[in-house]
């Protein structure tokens, strides 16, 4: 019978820490629209017949890290996944832009000293006729980086006082700058 009685509450036990964890321990998923209503009448007619390339830089956000496949902001930006909320449908720059090319070149996990260093660099021209497209995330590594694991520095600022990041901040200021130009 003691059995019994340790494996009820054994069950019991584990039911309330996953209703616990499921309904207060995850963060808020919010409800309502995340922004201003978009104009459906925008997206059905044609914006230009021109070549357009749509690019992706930065890090996790505009890589798609941690969204399902098709559903990441960048994703959204092309075209509507399936099962698209109803006055969305239609809403995305494939409906207007019919010779869009789409390359994402954002890495997740990066900082700003990589979309700078690495991304931009690896970046071939496109031809002169084309008409571009940016889409960059960038920065919030630079802060959150190694969470602590290593000393703060530059592009990894978790843990540093303001003292130490001052010059950092003017960095990624200035930094940020150069990755527009070199846009």
């Amino acid at each position: 019978m003691r059995m019994v009685w340790l494996g009820t509450g054994t069950v019991l036990l584990v039911a309330a820490c996953a209703f616990r964890h499921y309904f207060y321990a995850r963060p808020p998923i919010g409800t309502g629209p995340a922004g201003p209503e978009v104009a459906r009448a925008d997206f059905e007619k044609l914006w230009t017949e021109r070549p357009v390339l749509l690019l992706g830089l930065g890090d996790s956000i505009t890589a798609g890290y941690g969204a399902s496949t098709g559903l990441s902001y960048f994703d959204r930006l092309v075209r509507n996944p399936p099962g698209e909320f109803g006055n969305l449908k239609g809403v995305c720059l494939e409906a207007a832009l019919p010779n869009l090319t789409v390359r994402n070149a954002s890495v997740s996990g990066s900082t700003s000293l990589d979309c700078l260093e690495r991304q931009l660099p690896s970046l071939e021209p496109a031809p002169p006729e084309t008409f571009g497209l940016v889409a960059v995330t960038t920065g919030g590594n630079d802060v959150i980086h190694m969470y602590g694991r290593i000393p703060p520095r530059e592009g990894a600022m978790y843990g540093a006082t303001i003292e130490q990041a001052r010059p950092w901040i003017a960095n990624f200021e200035k930094r940020l700058d150069d990755i527009v130009r070199g846009i």
